[in-house]
């Protein structure tokens, strides 16, 4: 891994902080801000964004209830994804220092999702937009969706959120939570290195000694389970470039490409069909080479 060193900051906001990493140079005008997906944080990416600076700045955030940050999460209250959204839109302008907006933003998973809906509260947040396999669900459940058990009912039903729920948050050492992860489910996959990074800020010291997750299994559940939010309203809204990068395999936005489609027409699709739903950590460079190629659509 080549690229400028890392920094860590951490920027107050309502009830907390919001950490983060920075990599390139500590001032001047963002050119990628980076949101990582449900359970993860911004250090899972460091192999993917560090290569990028410099000359790139590039911002990484950890989410609330994720990684380093101390904003509250309170897994009963969470219902959609616009709060993640919202602490995004807080952060660009102290993060920016008056050097304009981000050239571009980006996202992973619930990660992108995330992006997208901060570009729509907000449509001159960055100048462009990549997706990297968002998280949705079909349109069709939408009117569901907003029933008021519904985000409780999924917590217990949907097989992803219920996993989420039910993972082991505490390991005697880092060293334990890694060797436990090796090899298997969906880090099978992943390039060296991603791995080591997500164990490295996804766990802490737990109180009784050993170590815990940092995204509490009750925030991971509620994560997945809150979606009602209106993704395609977000993608009708789009004013800027885009591109959407979909994975070959499981895939979680593949189901709504129709849909998509037809809400933000001019978006560029790619499938990647080589890769499952990490793209990111199976094919840094492939990624880094559609972040290049939106930087220089949107100069």
């Amino acid at each position: 891994m080549t690229g400028a060193p890392m920094q860590r900051f951490s920027l107050p906001l309502a009830g907390g902080h919001l950490a983060g990493l920075n990599f390139g140079p500590a001032h001047g005008r963002i050119d990628l801000v980076f949101l990582h997906a449900t359970g993860f944080n911004a250090l899972t990416y460091r192999q993917l964004l560090a290569p990028l600076a410099p000359p790139w700045r590039v911002v990484a955030l950890d989410l609330r209830g994720h990684g380093l940050s101390s904003l509250p999460a309170r897994p009963g209250r969470l219902m959609h994804w616009q709060g993640y959204a919202a602490d995004v839109t807080a952060a660009i302008d102290p993060l920016s220092r008056g050097q304009g907006s981000p050239r571009l933003i980006a996202g992973h998973s619930m990660g992108a999702t995330v992006a997208l809906l901060a570009l729509a509260r907000r449509p001159d947040l960055a100048g462009g937009l990549l997706m990297i396999d968002p998280a949705t669900v079909p349109s069709a459940w939408r009117r569901w969706l907003l029933l008021p058990f519904a985000p409780r009912l999924l917590r217990r039903r949907l097989p992803i959120a219920r996993a989420a729920g039910r993972r082991r948050a505490d390991f005697d050492s880092p060293a334990a939570a890694l060797a436990s992860y090796t090899g298997r489910g969906a880090f099978r996959t992943w390039q060296p290195g991603f791995l080591e990074d997500y164990v490295a800020d996804g766990f802490g010291p737990a109180p009784g000694g050993g170590v815990r997750l940092r995204c509490s299994p009750a925030w991971e559940s509620a994560t997945f389970a809150a979606h009602r939010h209106d993704t395609l309203a977000a993608l009708r809204a789009l004013r800027v470039p885009a591109r959407l990068l979909v994975a070959g395999r499981g895939s979680t936005t593949a189901e709504m490409l129709p849909e998509i489609r037809m809400a933000a027409p001019a978006i560029t699709i790619e499938t990647l069909q080589a890769f499952t739903h990490f793209i990111p950590m199976e094919a840094p460079q492939t990624v880094r080479e559609h972040l290049l190629a939106l930087a220089t659509a949107t100069a």
